[in-house]
């Protein structure tokens, strides 16, 4: 089985912190995001994995390189951004050219079974399936009868893309290798051509399940509270810090490794990133604070 990853996004909506680290090398839960996905699919029995890279491609193709796990994980840099659907052309050669590929967005925190969506599109008879559910404000996309007719609609029937779809041999060769599209453009051209783009809503697979686009730090924190609320522990520390013992935690907290918590300090709902310096008395509530600053949902930065 083979997937890729899309990871080479800007990350405009988390800057400035995308300015010194790639977005899919953001922690969750202490772990590299791209990472999570990774090790989600090596469980589920995929064996080549392919991942793009762009903005501070470097750092992230270092991190790739470094990665020790069961699959066959490659890491290409893109020349120019290629778009959703020209970095898939631009990664056609590392893939059989007969099975399908399993594409998931490198900004998305789920624990939908990435095999079992496999398995739903190779029972249908579509060029390529999305994996959608009822989200706003995401929901855009036109289905009828279990096949997608078209993107950018609204209305009471309108459904989200949750960024994971299956694409099938003849539809990744309709891919251009060499300039950018996006994948919603290529799509539309089956659609326009009467070829069949199908439609699994996550609801009709399992009854609850985690998703989050952690691109904004709404998202971000959100997808650190859906994973929170199944653990027992609700305050996760990292090792090697120096964390004072008045410390103040509520609801949930995620420490980093390598973190110095001074006195008097108090988390809510908040993530504290490996090597960061917390100051005395400071009280962080829907924060995610990092050695390069800090971003809240309602306010762009904190001192």
């Amino acid at each position: 089985m083979q997937a890729m990853i899309l990871a080479a996004g800007l990350g405009t909506r988390l800057r400035p912190l995308t300015h010194h680290l790639p977005k899919p090398l953001f922690p969750v839960l202490n772990t590299p995001s791209i990472f999570r996905i990774v090790r989600q699919l090596e469980q589920a029995g995929f064996t080549k994995i392919v991942v793009n890279c762009f903005h501070l491609a470097r750092t992230l193709l270092h991190a790739v390189e470094s990665y020790e796990g069961t699959a066959d994980l490659v890491a290409l840099e893109e020349p120019i951004l290629l778009g959703t659907g020209g970095a898939l052309g631009n990664a056609s050669g590392e893939f059989s050219g007969s099975e399908p590929v399993l594409v998931i967005n490198g900004d998305i925190v789920t624990d939908l079974n990435p095999a079992l969506l496999l398995e739903t599109h190779s029972a249908g008879q579509a060029e390529a399936t999305l994996f959608c559910h009822k989200r706003e404000p995401w929901n855009n996309v036109e289905i009828r009868h279990g096949r997608i007719i078209g993107f950018g609609v609204r209305g009471p029937d309108a459904v989200a893309f949750t960024g994971i779809s299956v694409l099938g041999p003849a539809f990744m060769k309709t891919l251009p290798e060499d300039r950018p599209i996006s994948l919603i453009e290529s799509l539309t051209d089956v659609i326009k051509n009467n070829g069949i783009i199908g439609c699994c809503m996550a609801s009709d697979l399992v009854e609850e399940y985690i998703w989050e686009d952690i691109g904004t730090p709404r998202g971000y924190l959100a997808a650190h509270a859906g994973l929170m609320r199944g653990m027992e522990q609700k305050c996760m520390m990292g090792s090697g810090g120096r964390i004072h013992g008045s410390l103040v935690w509520e609801e949930w907290a995620v420490i980093g490794n390598r973190v110095r918590i001074g006195k008097g300090v108090r988390l809510r709902r908040s993530v504290i990133w490996d090597g960061s310096e917390v100051t005395p008395g400071l009280e962080l509530e829907d924060c995610i604070y990092t050695p390069y600053g800090a971003l809240m949902p309602d306010r762009s930065t904190i001192p």
